[in-house]
This record gives structure tokens, sequence and C-alpha cells, in this order.
């Protein structure tokens, strides 16, 4: 006889779920990255641009050049305002969808908790009805020796 679990579809429907969540996550972790990266790469062209500036003004540069200098700095550094909000909204977003998986596992090991003991269970049973057999056997082919 074979083991059949009386959850299986629920089992499969936890896994559906938790795997799904695991892609979930793994996708806003990939996002977050980016954007990190995308973060860094603008603080290190303003650090870049600033040290350009700087040089553009020891060097006696006319107002306009410098101005030009100003504006970019000014809109380089709202850029990376935004980009450290958005960074910061998925680093949330990352969290929750890092939390959803947790409790996504867990359900599912639940579930799979209750099938590793019923399995037991079942093995244990099939084990027992087994060694009867094994013992009416032994009775039966120990019984035509003296008849």
């Amino acid at each position: 006889m074979r083991f059949h679990f009386r959850y299986e579809s629920l089992l499969n429907l936890r896994m559906h779920h938790k795997e799904r969540a695991e892609i979930e996550y793994g996708k806003a972790r990939g996002d977050l990255l980016h954007a990190e990266e995308v973060l860094q790469a603008m603080e290190k062209e303003y650090g870049r641009l600033q040290d350009a500036f700087s040089a553009a003004i020891s060097r006696a540069a006319s107002a306009s050049e410098i101005g030009e200098y100003a504006d970019y700095l000014k809109a380089l550094r709202v850029r990376t305002q935004n980009q450290e909000k958005e960074v910061q909204k998925l680093q949330v977003l990352a969290e929750e969808k890092r939390r959803e998986l947790l409790e996504k596992t867990k359900e599912y090991k639940v579930i799979e908790t209750l099938r590793d003991k019923d399995f037991e269970k079942w093995q244990k049973k099939e084990n027992e009805l087994e060694q009867k057999r094994i013992n009416e056997l032994a009775v039966l082919r120990h019984g035509k020796t003296y008849v």
C-alpha cells in the first residue's frame, strides 16, 4: 500500500505560496541593490563634481561656468536625495517581503511536519502489518512440519 497524505493539496498550495514569496523577496532585494548602486554612483559623481567645482573656482573660471557648476550640483543633490528616499522605500518593501517569506515558510513547515509525522505513523503501521504476515507465515510453516 502506498502512503497518501490527507493534506497533500494544502501542502502543495503552501509550497507554491512559499516559492512565490521567495521570488518576490528576491526581486525586492535585486531592486534594492540596484537602487543602492545608483545612489553610490550619484554620490561619487557629486564628489567628483565638487572637486571640479573647487578647481574651477581656483583657476578663476567665468561666472557663467561657476553658475553652471552650482546649478548642476544643486540638481544632482536633489536627484541624490530622491534616490535616497527611493532606497529607503525599497528597504521597507524588502523587509516586508522578507517577513512575508518567513511567514509563508513557517506555514509550509507546519504542514510538512504534519506530513512527516503521518508518514512515520504509516510506516510504523506498515512495519507492524509486515511483521504479522511474517509471523503468520512462520507459524504456518512450523505447523506443516509437525503435521
